[in-house]
């Protein structure tokens, strides 16, 4: 199992990040804060998804009206993104944000100072977000990045204000991940992870997956956002997918499938396709499963080897399936059949 970093245990709203908390899942509204319908639906489907924390864009007062409501209507932590104008983050406060993010590239240290006060006063955590787009750099970017989030740390604590989450991001997986085991040698506050500005498409989300996951591998972070320039929704899916992939969280059953090759002699792509969405149903329905390993295999190579490693599952073999439980051979059964019998079982660890 990964051993995680010690760290301060942050409250956001109604949940904790850090020390012993689960690493949660967040992501950003990408319409304009100010149209609350659209708005509303948004962070409505992002909830949906698995979203715990979300992030909206503060860009004048008008943003401002849609906090209380916003707040009213759900019970997510919500945090208040602020740039340049730093009474925007006094006015997010005091319309009932649960956290605010600064960017302490584009503010100055007496208006930092100033939020400070009034975050502390109010018991509202704030997160330093740390983009090296937006910090002065000089020669070396990691380094740069590294030296000014460690000055502005030093601020945030000489100015007795310790309710901080820490954000080191660029869009290059190296140089995140280097910043982040630099920066965790100095601090022990959490970690909001995430490559920023990674991008659309597959190197995007290969960008965050080995950016995040070599660090959470590691033990590093304690929220995530994979950014990505789709539906935010996506981002929601990513981020529970490399949570679950490194076994530090449990949205759905572990589902095992081979890739099948001219071994397969049944449509195992379609029955796996099936399947998973049927088991990804049934987990709603009966959240007990997600604790299951399900095998759903093509073929007599791997089959009764995962037979031995997985709950329930089935092999394919001569168009006909073995179902297993446990390793044991339950029977053998036809495509048509192999189905009822196996979504019958599986009810079966549900209702226990």
């Amino acid at each position: 199992m990964i051993k995680r970093r010690k760290t301060r245990k942050i409250k956001v709203g109604s949940i904790y990040i850090g020390a012993d908390a689960p690493i949660s899942v967040q992501s950003m509204t990408k319409i304009p804060t100010s149209l609350q319908q659209p708005l509303i639906k948004q962070v409505s489907s992002l909830i949906k998804k698995g979203a715990e924390i979300i992030r909206i864009a503060i860009l004048d007062k008008e943003d401002i009206k849609t906090i209380p409501i916003l707040k009213k209507k759900f019970s997510i932590p919500l945090v208040a993104d602020i740039h340049f104008d730093y009474r925007l983050a006094f006015y997010s406060i005091e319309a009932g944000i649960d956290k605010v993010r600064v960017n302490p590239g584009n503010i100055k240290r007496n208006n930092l100072k100033e939020i400070l006060n009034m975050a502390k006063e109010r018991k509202i955590p704030i997160r330093l977000g740390f983009n090296s787009g937006s910090i002065p750099l000089k020669n070396d970017l990691l380094g740069d990045l590294v030296s000014f989030a460690a000055d502005i740390i030093h601020f945030c604590e000489d100015n007795n204000y310790f309710d901080l989450i820490i954000s080191l991001k660029t869009p290059f997986v190296y140089a995140t991940v280097e910043a982040y085991r630099n920066i965790s040698k100095i601090c022990n506050y959490p970690f909001h992870l995430g490559i920023t500005e990674a991008g659309s498409g597959y190197i995007a989300v290969s960008k965050s997956v080995m950016g995040i996951g070599l660090l959470l591998n590691e033990g590093i972070g304690d929220t995530i956002r994979v950014s990505l320039t789709e539906k935010p929704e996506e981002e929601v899916e990513w981020t529970k997918s490399i949570l679950q992939s490194l076994e530090l969280r449990k949205f759905e059953p572990e589902i095992i499938s081979c890739p099948t090759c001219g071994r397969c002699e049944v449509p195992l792509y379609n029955i796996s396709k099936k399947f998973r969405n049927k088991i990804i149903l049934f987990s709603k329905r009966y959240p007990s499963i997600n604790n299951l390993k399900i095998a759903l295999m093509g073929c007599s190579v791997n089959g009764p080897g995962e037979a031995k490693q997985a709950d329930i599952g089935i092999a394919g073999g001569k168009k006909k399936f073995i179902l297993f439980e446990k390793g044991l051979v339950i029977g053998t059964y036809n495509s048509e059949n192999i189905e009822k019998e196996f979504f019958k079982r599986l009810e079966k660890y549900g209702k226990n």
